[in-house]
């Protein structure tokens, strides 16, 4: 079907909108309880787990000589986990073929990202493969088995070039006017002239999308990302303090914005995109905003962002937010026929644990009760999620982070 700019903004700010408006702030009955007991043995099978990592870590060559076992010996240990660990149960939606060749998919990318861009943080590359994760899941889904996608590589890796660039308080509201002018230059097929390294190394990642996409051939993918561009403009409006934006606002930019950074990644999978389709990953992209916003409530409120969660901090009110979103998740899949739908359930148990997780980046805007409540449906205790939440490798200090980087690189070459 044909996708253009009007029917995205009707279905994001009349279809979605209605439905998230009309969706239940109570707290949600239909989330799977997981039992002290089961929470244990997770957490006890997570510190072998880490115990055998460290180990492994600890013996790697200084020298690149020994490495190709050492190498070996961690893949052997990635593949294993992957195909056995019990706190996703990765395996129970996916088998061992499918999951070999998910890794080889996130290795590529892997690859392909610290060649791209050898200056990125450790977070930064996380931001990265995350969303080339959710194209991924997404592919899975519906059954489409590319393998590693170029064009998926440049619209993952755009995240940590446009989107932190454009919320960056130390650059000019100019600065950030130019740098879209940039981008929309590109994407309508005009001359572009990028005057520095950030600059150029976005025409690159557009041009991977448009190396596989002639705009000749086929425009849709350009009004997409212009109408992204569009939705990420707007959502600067956010950040200005001189303008107060009424709670709808606030909504209407989430959905949009959301919406269609979803939707691109559904597009990108090469398979016809039906009317249900859009509903369901511009709803979709709208609840990832959310779980993004909502990790950030300290972050955004300090700063003066304006987004659907800084509208009202007291805790009755985010948890009215939360209940909303488990809710909305749940019958927007609920109301979604897919090709795979065991992996459509465990993407849904998935986005349970996502929301969950983000809670505890924000956690002081909850009231001890909540947060004791949402600890009945987490794999592993409370506290023990908030330490390996605090331990990941992106809060290490940098020698460690230098030296977990060098040990990437290592099992990248193999």
């Amino acid at each position: 079907m044909r996708i253009d700019k009007n029917t995205i903004q009707d279905i994001c700010l009349t279809i979605i909108k209605n439905e998230w408006l009309s969706t239940d702030d109570s707290f949600p009955d239909f989330l799977p309880e997981i039992s002290y007991e089961t929470k244990m043995q997770n957490e006890a099978y997570v510190n072998n787990i880490l115990t055998e990592f460290q180990a492994h870590f600890q013996k790697f060559p200084r020298l690149p000589i020994g490495r190709k076992r050492w190498n070996q010996k961690t893949l052997r240990l990635i593949i294993t986990i992957l195909n056995k660990e019990t706190v996703l149960g990765i395996h129970r939606a996916m088998d061992e073929p499918t999951i070999d060749q998910f890794y080889t998919e996130v290795k590529d990318f892997l690859q392909h990202a610290r060649r791209f861009a050898p200056k990125l943080t450790f977070e930064e590359i996380g931001q990265a493969l995350r969303n080339y994760i959710v194209y991924a899941m997404f592919k899975e889904i519906h059954q489409v088995k590319t393998g590693f996608s170029k064009p998926g590589f440049g619209y993952s890796m755009l995240y940590p070039f446009t989107d932190n660039y454009i919320d960056s308080i130390n650059l000019t509201d100019n600065e950030k006017a130019e740098y879209n002018q940039l981008i929309r230059h590109k994407l309508e097929g005009k001359p572009v002239h990028p005057h520095n390294e950030h600059h150029r190394k976005t025409c690159d990642l557009l041009q991977a999308i448009e190396d596989e996409y002639p705009r000749e051939k086929d425009t849709t993918v350009y009004t997409l990302l212009l109408t992204m561009l569009e939705a990420q403009e707007e959502s600067l409006r956010q950040q200005k303090k001189n303008i107060l934006l009424s709670g709808e606002q606030r909504l209407d930019i989430s959905l949009y914005k959301g919406g269609i950074s979803v939707l691109i990644d559904r597009f990108l999978v090469n398979k016809e995109v039906t009317d249900k389709d859009l509903i369901f990953y511009l709803g979709f992209g709208f609840f990832l905003q959310l779980a993004d916003d909502l990790q950030d409530i300290k972050e955004d409120s300090s700063n003066g962002y304006q987004t659907v969660f800084t509208v009202d901090l007291h805790a009755k009110q985010e948890e009215k937010l939360v209940n909303k979103m488990l809710h909305f998740i749940y019958h927007l899949m609920a109301s979604y026929q897919s090709e795979n739908d065991i992996f459509k359930d465990f993407v849904l148990m998935n986005c349970y644990q996502l929301i969950f997780t983000s809670i505890l980046g924000s956690k002081e805007f909850f009231s001890k009760d909540y947060l004791k409540q949402i600890e009945k449906y987490l794999p592993v205790s409370l506290p023990y999620l908030e330490t390996m939440l605090h331990n990941r490798v992106e809060k290490q200090d940098n020698k460690k982070q230098s030296k977990y980087m060098k040990m990437l690189d290592s099992i990248l070459s193999q």
